[in-house]
């Protein structure tokens, strides 16, 4: 028995050192861009180098047939195996369609080494995204950006799967580079064509997919500028019956300098949030409001 439980303990080691790869062996991606030029993929890739000890990130492009190709000839030319399993970011721009998304999402899910919960955005200009110094705060911007202002959605690789098999719009965070790199709202994708969302309607459009359930709405009273109304939306539901939406919040008054009713109150916010709701659905909307602040009337 003893002899058979170290025969089994023998085994197990000398089968685990045949797959050991040394990390300077490996080629560690971070974050990869990828666009069509013509009938040729072109990948930009960030790269993670480890140079006496040190690590030392790369942006590096090719051209190819199909981003497999591009990648084995990534690992031919550094004589090392490409690692994804550290892919944070995936970036792309207009030049992918419904053929294109089926590539990159058939590479990647069949991929043992990568993970479905990174990042998916869209830029402008992808080297130049990649090459900013603004580009490690990336997640971290969007991240921050969606928990705290509600003006972008945060859109992992699961995401953009489901919704392209689900036939779902896909809605990725804009990455625009000019002299700087900065959220500029959202990319839509739907039926083959890219759209865009303007980052002041971002939070109804998070509001409707149900992404949040507080956000704050603030109204300038009329007649002076220098005045507001802050409402704080604490709870939002939503239930969908027959074609018809109908949606119950909670509201706080923060602070109400316009001396506005809750009747008044009501109208404004109502008429706010139907407007903009009706950008993102056909459906009839009837909207409850139950509204606790300074005034109960």
């Amino acid at each position: 028995m003893k002899k058979l439980i170290l025969l089994i303990i023998l085994t197990i080691f000398l089968t685990g050192c045949d797959s050991y790869i040394e990390l300077n062996d490996l080629v560690v991606i971070n974050a990869i861009g990828i666009e069509k030029d013509n009938e040729l993929y072109k990948i930009y890739i960030s790269l993670v180098e480890t140079k006496n000890k040190e690590n030392i990130t790369k942006i590096i492009e090719d051209k190819g047939s199909s981003i497999n190709q591009i990648l084995d000839n990534l690992s031919l030319t550094l004589n090392k195996k490409i690692y994804l399993s550290h892919l944070e970011l995936l970036v792309v721009n207009n030049t992918i369609k419904d053929k294109e998304w089926q590539e990159i999402v058939n590479f990647f899910l069949n991929n043992n080494e990568t993970r479905e919960d990174y990042l998916v955005a869209y830029s402008n200009d992808l080297k130049k995204a990649l090459e900013t110094k603004e580009f490690n705060y990336i997640n971290e911007l969007i991240e921050n950006n969606f928990h705290e202002t509600s003006k972008t959605i945060k859109t992992s690789m699961f995401d953009v799967i489901k919704n392209l098999y689900d036939k779902e719009k896909i809605y990725l965070p804009y990455l625009e580079v000019l002299e700087n790199l900065k959220l500029n709202g959202l990319k839509v994708y739907e039926d083959n064509t890219w759209k865009d969302i303007k980052e002041d309607k971002v939070i109804y459009l998070n509001y409707y997919l149900n992404n949040i359930k507080t956000y704050k709405y603030s109204y300038k009273c009329q007649g002076d500028d220098n005045k507001f109304l802050y409402l704080e939306i604490l709870k939002a539901y939503s239930k969908n019956i027959k074609n018809k939406l109908l949606i119950t919040n909670e509201i706080k008054v923060i602070n109400n300098d316009c001396n506005l009713t809750n009747t008044e109150i009501n109208k404004i916010f109502k008429d706010n949030l139907t407007t903009n709701l009706k950008e993102f659905t056909n459906k009839q909307i009837e909207i409850k409001n139950i509204i606790r602040g300074f005034y109960e009337n």
